[in-house]
């Protein structure tokens, strides 16, 4: 008697359903699914789930699902029909099928449980000629109880709708939210289209305060402060990985946003296209209160950016009100060796304070791919315009006794490294591989220097001239240390083991050293 009166209750919830005018009821079902399992979705993620099947029903019109959340009622609806015998079993068949968000079959389930744990009684489904109500059986053992689907037979319905009566205002705020949840062209979230490539889309967002990140067709994270939508509608090996056994689809953490954003900027732009792109100037425009403190999408846009510094659009928009932090690692022309030279950290150190002095403001070191500049590239371009200075003003060929003298110290470098030697033509003609030119500069900043010629080979040394003043050991060490640059810059592994090769052979020979050394006299100017 108890039974047949839930299955009237169920019955008249059946045609509280829009455009249902029949109900007869055909069967119940126990499931497997029991309350007790440790599952309890907050609303948002209830809502998401039971949209999901709408969403994966719907795809080529997904704005026709209508959701109503009037009269205490939650109701969904959507055009096409699909079988309500999926809601029960455990499975899908919708895995490996890369245009439907639901894979595993166990959403629906999770979420009926978590509806229940809210206080929520008998959902209703109803799709094509069939109903199912579900709700809670008779205890089996303490606190357990299985799930319970009553099916019905309905006039033929050629949409599927969803019901529950509920007082709860967050899940009905979750519902009215719900689709948003999924990337299709008219989400109310996804705004004017900035820019597309790769399959990979920016859009701005309609809400001015935040910007959202979807992963093949959901939405998996919220950015703060910057007003843009990213859609990347493809898998990812880099976050595939990462995610596979994600059966809830959570909302990535930290290290996954900056992995989805640095594909997105990697792969979502073709490096020709990034100079005066309308996506980038319109992140780095509605950023603004943030640039300052930092954020991790443009840091994400900054370390994958290519032509970006030299954009005049960009150059335009910061003005000249702000510089970046220094770090080598950001900065054009600095090896590692250099930018801890304290003659470098002086000048950084001093003009970060004069610049503060004058109120600009300072920026993270990235920014500096966005054309502002830092106290370091203030002075790798003031050493660029120096060293180009002195090349064509300050520079002059060799004179017959300082030429004399570097031939001097070329025959004392061929006996002590000969396999140094070797490398250069200078020493045996058409056997070396780099011809060298030697030219003497008047700069007090440089004793010495070697610069590429205009052939492929060729390599100039600038000679400081009054090193020809100066003693033998400091010409040699001044001279074979410029020559070993062809390997490399200061600070880098090839260019030390030839440096300290050079140091090895220079010890073990001494007594070479100490003959050249003691007629260096008759070459000193």
């Amino acid at each position: 008697m108890e039974k047949n009166k839930k299955i009237e209750i169920y019955k008249n919830l059946i045609l509280d359903v829009p455009g249902v005018n029949s109900a007869q009821f055909d069967k119940s079902i126990e499931s497997s699914v029991t309350t007790s399992w440790g599952v309890n979705w907050d609303a948002d993620f209830i809502a998401r789930d039971i949209l999901q099947n709408f969403r994966d029903s719907n795809l080529s019109e997904i704005e026709k699902v209508v959701i109503n959340t009037k009269n205490d009622k939650i109701l969904v609806e959507g055009n096409n029909c699909f079988d309500l015998r999926k809601l029960f079993f455990v499975g899908s068949n919708k895995a490996g099928d890369d245009t439907t968000v639901g894979e595993y079959g166990e959403g629906f389930k999770a979420a009926v449980v978590s509806m229940l744990k809210r206080g929520i009684q008998a959902p209703v489904s109803v799709s094509g000629d069939t109903a199912v109500v579900i709700d809670v059986g008779d205890e089996v053992v303490e606190d357990l109880r299985p799930l319970v689907y009553h099916f019905f037979k309905v006039n033929k319905q050629n949409k599927t709708s969803f019901l529950i009566h509920t007082y709860d205002k967050e899940l009905k705020a979750a519902f009215d939210f719900g689709m948003s949840h999924f990337w299709f062209e008219k989400n109310p979230l996804v705004g004017e289209e900035l820019h597309s490539y790769n399959d990979i889309s920016c859009y701005k967002s309609k809400n001015p305060k935040e910007g959202y990140l979807f992963y093949r067709g959901v939405m998996r994270g919220k950015i703060s402060h910057i007003p843009v939508v990213i859609n990347i509608p493809k898998k990812y090996a880099q976050i595939e990985n990462k995610i596979k056994s994600d059966r809830d689809r959570n909302s990535f953490d930290n290290k996954l946003v900056n992995s989805f954003l640095s594909i997105w900027a990697r792969s979502g732009f073709h490096y020709h296209g990034m100079t005066n792109n309308p996506a980038i100037k319109f992140v780095l425009e509605s950023s603004k209160k943030t640039w300052d403190k930092g954020h991790t999408l443009l840091a994400a846009l900054a370390n994958n950016a290519w032509n970006i510094k030299d954009d005049k659009s960009l150059i335009k928009l910061f003005g000249n009100k702000y510089f970046a932090d220094s770090a080598h690692y950001h900065s054009r022309g600095v090896t590692w060796s250099e930018w801890y030279d304290k003659k470098t950290q002086t000048y950084i150190i001093k003009k970060d304070r004069e610049l503060e002095k004058k109120g600009k403001i300072k920026l993270p070191s990235y920014f500096v791919r966005f054309g502002v500049t830092s106290s370091l590239e203030m002075f790798i371009k003031n050493r660029e315009v120096l060293e180009k200075r002195i090349r064509t003003k300050k520079t002059a060929a060799l004179s017959p006794k300082q030429k004399k003298a570097v031939n001097y110290a070329m025959e004392c470098i061929s006996k002590v490294a000969p396999n140094f030697s070797s490398l250069y033509n200078n020493f045996k003609e058409d056997q070396g591989i780099y011809e060298l030119d030697f030219k003497t500069i008047e700069s007090k900043d440089l004793l010495g220097e070697l610069k590429d010629s205009r052939d492929y080979d060729g390599k100039t040394i600038y000679l400081n001239k009054d090193l020809f003043k100066s003693n033998f050991g400091k010409f040699f060490a001044i001279m074979t240390h410029e020559m070993g640059h062809v390997f490399g810059k200061d600070g880098e592994r090839e260019f030390s083991d030839v440096l300290t090769h050079i140091i090895a052979q220079a010890v073990d020979k001494n007594s070479v050293i100490s003959k050249y050394s003691k007629n260096w006299s008759r070459y000193k100017i």
